[in-house]
């Protein structure tokens, strides 16, 4: 027997797979008062099985749904992290582009306000260190433009310098705080007068010829007087700083923070009207001939 079964093992073990699922499908189909004690045994029998089974099945099918849901994620996460690239550099240029309106809705109420005055706007295309140190803005309109020698260039918040010489589509700007320029100016509130003289450093100027007898205090503000005939009157400067009133000589020491800082300066104006004749104006060093 054992011989016979050992010969048709592979037959015998074919039948037995077969022949248990059939009997454990019957057993389950007879409604409980009918099942025999074989279909009680065998279910005895297979419910361990089954039982694990089932859970193999079901753990499979979790951590399968589970790396479908991984990669599902993970293709969201990315997407949202593209997303939200894209929105930030959107953000940054709605912002580079909201702080040029700005400035350019600031330079349009100067350019309005001041209807006697004739400006053109010009954007600032490169700094540099000219000959003898001077330190040049260099704007996108020139004499094509009508731009000429010594005509002021402001902005929204003040004086920034004058034209110091030309070409056809360009020109070069001499900031207020270039070592070479003086500026004549009243202080705001009591109307002394004194000069503003740059130090070739962007943030600081210095007060001359303030008499040391007149009313001057840390703070002032202080605006062109127009008694050069380079600059129209009124256009701010900078504020006094640093103010000291010795107990003798004629004038008081002081520094000034100039109005506008050159270092950030992107748009201008260039006032067209009113401009000191190029040869009225006193030399600078280095200057280059003008065409």
């Amino acid at each position: 027997m054992l011989q016979l079964i050992r010969r048709y093992r592979e037959l015998v073990l074919a039948a037995v797979l077969l022949v248990f699922p059939f009997a454990v499908y019957v057993a389950h189909a007879r409604q409980p008062p009918a099942r025999s004690a074989l279909d009680r045994a065998v279910l005895l029998v297979t419910a361990p099985i089954e039982r694990a089974v089932g859970a193999a099945v079901t753990g499979i099918l979790e951590v399968w749904d589970g790396y479908l849901a991984l990669r599902g994620a993970r293709a969201r996460a990315e997407r949202l992290v593209r997303e939200n690239r894209r929105l930030e550099l959107e953000r940054q240029q709605l912002g580079v582009e909201r702080a040029e309106n700005e400035r350019l809705r600031r330079l349009l109420g100067i350019a309005a306000a001041g209807s006697e005055r004739r400006y053109v706007g010009a954007r600032v295309v490169g700094i540099r260190i000219g000959p003898a140190g001077l330190q040049i803005l260099t704007i996108d309109r020139g004499s094509g433009d009508g731009l000429a020698r010594a005509m002021p260039v402001v902005t929204a918040d003040g004086l920034v310098g004058r034209i110091h010489s030309t070409t056809g589509g360009t020109a070069d700007v001499l900031l207020v705080v270039d070592r070479n320029s003086s500026v004549a100016v009243r202080v705001e509130r009591t109307r002394v007068r004194a000069d503003v003289r740059g130090l070739g450093r962007p943030e600081l100027a210095r007060l001359d010829y303030a008499l040391r007898v007149e009313d001057v205090i840390e703070g002032d503000r202080l605006v062109t007087s127009g008694t050069d005939a380079v600059f129209p009157p009124g256009i701010p400067v900078g504020r006094v700083t640093h103010l000291r009133r010795g107990s003798h000589g004629l004038f008081v020491e002081a520094e000034v923070i100039p109005a506008v800082d050159p270092t950030r300066v992107e748009e201008v104006l260039v006032v067209t009207s009113g401009a000191r004749p190029e040869d009225a104006l006193p030399p600078v060093p280095g200057a280059e001939p003008v065409p």
